[in-house]
C-alpha cells in the first residue's frame, strides 16, 4: 500500500478546508452505434415499363427499436460471440465463483461457493464437493486440458481434483495471503497457485517465472492466466493491473484509469496474443489481440466473478451480490465488519459466529437482520459511543476509508457506486478484500497531563505525554480519520506573531485538515504546545506510526 502525498501545502498546523476531490470514472470501451436511415410515410416511384400502370412502393418498415439488455439473472452466464450459442448450464444452489473452459472451447465449467459443479456445451461433469464439509470456501478452478476433468481451490490452498490429478496444495502452509485463482498447465501435468499478495506455488511440472509477492502492490491479486506453451503467466490486480512473468507479453492493463468497479477475472487469447479483462460491473477491457464482443457492463443485476475464453468468444458468469445490495449504512456495517474492517463481528441469523465457512458464506447473502458484538472485550468509551448499528458515524466512515486504502481506490470515505461494487466483489470473494492491518484507535485527551492511548487490536500500544494545541490555535474536540502518512517533512508557516518557522517532523499522520499526530522536538511533552497537532516524542511517534494506518480513527477530548 504505497503512501499518499499531501494534498494541500501545509502552512502549519492550523485546521484548513477539506480536501476537494474530483473522480474521474472511466467507462468502458463501446461498440459504435448504426444509425438507421428512415425513409418516412411518404411512397417511393418508380418508372414502370411502357404500356404498364405506375405501381407505388411502400416506404421501408421503421426498424424494430430495440428493449433494454435483460437483466443477468444470480449464478447465470452470459455468453458473447460463438459462446452465446452455448446452452447455459444450471444454476447452483450456492454462489457461483469460479468458471472455466473446455479444452475445446465448447463449454465449460461452473463451480459454486460450497463446491457445486455444474456444465455446459461439451464440458462433461466428473464430480464436486457438494454436501462435503469445507475449511474454507471454493474460490477459483482450472481444467485439465488432457483429462477433460478439472480441479477446484480453496481459499487455503486445498485442491480437490476430479478427473484429473492431484500435485499438490498449500492447504497444510500458513499462509501470508489468502489464495484467490490458478492456472494450469497446457499438458495437464501440474498448476500454478496465487495468492492476494501475488505470492506464486507452483506444482507438477509448473514452472515458476516469478512473483509479486515482495513487492508493494496498489491493489491485491486476483487472478492469473497461463500463456499457451506454459513458458509464463499474466497476473491481474484488482485495478486492472498487469504483471507478467516468463514469456507472457504485456498487452496493457486498466492500471492507471478509475475504474467504475474493480477487475475480478482475467482470460489470455488462444494464441497468448492478448487477453481480456472483466470487471465486477461487467464491464470488458481488451488488449493485443483480444476482440471486444460485448459485455454487460450497464446492464445492473448480479456481478460478475469471472470469465472464460470459449471458441470464438467469452463467457461472463454471475454470482449472487448485484448492486442493488447497496445502500443500506447497516448492510455497509455488516460487509465491514465481515471484513474486519470494524472492531466488531457480526454474524447472520441462523448461523454460528467463528464458524470459517460460514462466516465467509455470510458475505454473499444480504440478510436485513444478524448480531453486531464487539471483538474487543472492553473498548474504549469514547470509541463505544461511535458505533451505532444503521447510523453513519465517524467509525464507518474511517472503515470505509481503510478499506479504500487497502483495495485501492480513491480514498474519500465515501460510499460511491464504484466503492459498492468494490465492496461486494470483496465480499463475494474475501481472500481479495479481508482488512490485513487490523483496527487502530488513538484517543489524544487534553486534561493536564495531556496523552496520547493508541490501541491496536484491543491492546494498548503506547499512552505517553502528549502537546495539543496552545489558546490562539487550540485543537477542536472531535474524531477523525486518519487521511495521509508520511515518515518525514518540514512543515512551513507563519506562528500566531507574525514569525515564520520551518520545523522537521516526523511520524506525521494527518487526521483533521492540518492537524496530525508528529513528533516533533521539544523539551517536555505534556501540555498545550503545538499550533493544533498532536506532538509527541520521538519514541513514541516511531512506535505508534506504522499503527496509525489509513482510515484509523483519532479523537481528541478535552
Amino acid at each position: 500500500m504505497h503512501e499518499e502525498p499531501l494534498k494541500h501545502p501545509r502552512a502549519y498546523c492550523l485546521r484548513v478546508q477539506e480536501r476537494e476531490r474530483a473522480v474521474a470514472r472511466v467507462r468502458e470501451w463501446a461498440v459504435a452505434a448504426v444509425g438507421v436511415a428512415l425513409l418516412g410515410a411518404s411512397m417511393v416511384m418508380v418508372a414502370p415499363p411502357a404500356g404498364a400502370t405506375a405501381t407505388p412502393l411502400p416506404a421501408p418498415a421503421p426498424a424494430p427499436v430495440a428493449g433494454p439488455a435483460p437483466v443477468p439473472a444470480a449464478n447465470s452466464v452470459d455468453g458473447f460471440g460463438s459462446a452465446a450459442a452455448t446452452t447455459a448450464a444450471p444454476a447452483p444452489s450456492a454462489p457461483v465463483v469460479a468458471i472455466a473452459p473446455t479444452a475445446a472451447g465448447g463449454g465449460y465449467w461452473l463451480a459454486s461457493a460450497t463446491g457445486e459443479v455444474e456444465a455446459a456445451g461439451d464440458a462433461v461433469t466428473h464430480g464436486s464437493l457438494a454436501g462435503a464439509p469445507l475449511v474454507s470456501p471454493i474460490v477459483s478452478m482450472a481444467a485439465d486440458r488432457a483429462t477433460g476433468g478439472y480441479w477446484l481451490l480453496g481459499g487455503d490452498g486445498g485442491i480437490f481434483s476430479f478427473g484429473a490429478p492431484f500435485f499438490g496444495s498449500t492447504g497444510a502452509m500458513h499462509l501470508v495471503a489468502p489464495v484467490v485463482g490458478m492456472a494450469a498447465t497446457p499438458d495437464g501435468g501440474g498448476y500454478w497457485l496465487v495468492a492476494g499478495d501475488g505470492g506464486i506455488f507452483t506444482f507438477g511440472d509448473a514452472h515458476f517465472w516469478g512473483s509479486t509477492g515482495a513487492m508493494q502492490l496498489n491493489s491485491p491479486i486476483v487472478g492469473m492466466a497461463s500463456t499457451p506453451d506454459g513458458g509464463g503467466y499474466w497476473l491481474v490486480a484488482a485495478d486492472g493491473g498487469i504483471f507478467t512473468f516468463g514469456d507472457a507479453h504485456f498487452w496493457g492493463s486498466t492500471g492507471a484509469m478509475t475504474l467504475d468497479a474493480p477487475v475480478v477475472a482475467m482470460a489470455a487469447t488462444p494464441d497468448g496474443g492478448g487477453y481480456w479483462l472483466v470487471a465486477a460491473d461487467g464491464g470488458i477491457f481488451t488488449f493485443g489481440d483480444a476482440l471486444y464482443q460485448g459485455s454487460d457492463g450497464g446492464k445492473g443485476g448480479p456481478l460478475v466473478v469471472g470469465i472464460a475464453a470459449g471458441s470464438g468468444g467469452y463467457w461472463l458468469a454471475h454470482g449472487e451480490l448485484s448492486a442493488s445490495d447497496e445502500g443500506s449504512v447497516l448492510r455497509l456495517q455488516q460487509l465491514l465488519a465481515s471484513l474486519g474492517y470494524l472492531p466488531l463481528t457480526w454474524t447472520p441469523p441462523g448461523q454460528q459466529a467463528g464458524t470459517p465457512l460460514d462466516a465467509e458464506l455470510a458475505t454473499v447473502t444480504p440478510p436485513s437482520a444478524g448480531v453486531f458484538a464487539w471483538s474487543w472485550a472492553d473498548p474504549p468509551p469514547s470509541l463505544a459511543a461511535l458505533w451505532q448499528p444503521g447510523v453513519a458515524t465517524e467509525m464507518v466512515t474511517g472503515a470505509v476509508m481503510a478499506f479504500e486504502a487497502q483495495s485501492g481506490l480513491p480514498m474519500d470515505g465515501v460510499a460511491s457506486p464504484a466503492l459498492w461494487a468494490a465492496l461486494i466483489a470483496a465480499a463475494r470473494h474475501p481472500a481479495t478484500g479481508t482488512n490485513t492491518v487490523g483496527y487502530t484507535y488513538a484517543l489524544a485527551t487534553k486534561a493536564l497531563p495531556e496523552t496520547l492511548t493508541v490501541w491496536h487490536d484491543a491492546a494498548i500500544v503506547d499512552q505517553a505525554p502528549a502537546n495539543t494545541g496552545i489558546s490562539v490555535s487550540p485543537t477542536p474536540d472531535g474524531t477523525w480519520p486518519v487521511y495521509s502518512r508520511l515518515q518525514s517533512q518540514i512543515m512551513t508557516g507563519i506562528n500566531p506573531d507574525g514569525s515564520p518557522y520551518a520545523d522537521p517532523v516526523q511520524w506525521v499522520a494527518y487526521f483533521n485538515g492540518g492537524d496530525a499526530v508528529h513528533y516533533i522536538a521539544r523539551g517536555s511533552y505534556g501540555y498545550p504546545q503545538s499550533l493544533g497537532c498532536v506532538e509527541v516524542s520521538y519514541q513514541t511517534g516511531e512506535t505508534v506510526w506504522p499503527y496509525l494506518t489509513y482510515g484509523s480513527l483519532v479523537t481528541v477530548s478535552g
